[in-house]
């Protein structure tokens, strides 16, 4: 488990410089969160915190090639594609339904390559199954995000899972991945 820690350590250092920096700026633009009954913080806190995780994972992945040309930039280019569409949403509060169709229409993009979860023996029924999954597991975590620290602990929680049983299995790309996103929602 020791070559994990490369993966992990980098993107944790580039995530607390960039949250740091991502915290600055928020707080200048007038960036931040308001204190409102369905939040617990008390005081204004500084929103995209998110934005230094994705960019530290991604700095990460890209600069030390943790990825396989194939699957894993597909993963890639699908998990920007949430990132942006959270973002988008945290910048002009997209419906709820708007948010739901561009969700629904990466996964089904990521999963139309055969990325799929593979419980069902039928190909249209599993993509339709993963579908569901990766959407329905997407507004789980986003809903944890209105108490702080929530949303990221799991995460980094899932992603430290992921890392023994991608290594257990012999997925070693996966498991850097996901040391790799570890780090950086630790950072």
């Amino acid at each position: 488990m020791a070559s994990y820690a490369l993966p992990f350590g980098v993107s944790l250092a580039l995530s607390i410089a960039l949250t740091l920096a991502v915290r600055t700026i928020a707080r200048r633009l007038g960036l931040v969160a308001k204190p409102r009954a369905d939040r617990w913080h008390k005081k204004p806190t500084a929103l995209f915190g998110g934005v230094a995780m994705f960019l530290a994972f991604l700095a990460t992945t890209l600069s030390l090639r943790l990825y396989d040309v194939q699957g894993d930039m597909l993963l890639l280019v699908c998990s920007a594609g949430m990132f942006v569409l959270g973002f988008v949403d945290d910048l002009v509060q997209l419906k709820p339904y708007a948010k739901l169709v561009g969700q629904i229409v990466i996964a089904a993009i990521f999963t139309t390559f055969g990325l799929r979860l593979h419980w069902i023996p039928s190909a249209p029924l599993d993509q339709l199954l993963t579908i569901f999954w990766l959407v329905g597991i997407t507004n789980a975590v986003n809903l944890l995000d209105s108490l702080d620290g929530v949303a990221g602990g799991i995460a980094a929680i899932a992603a430290a899972f992921l890392v023994y049983f991608c290594d257990a299995s012999g997925q070693v790309g996966a498991a850097w991945l996901a040391a790799a996103f570890c780090g950086g929602v630790v950072g």
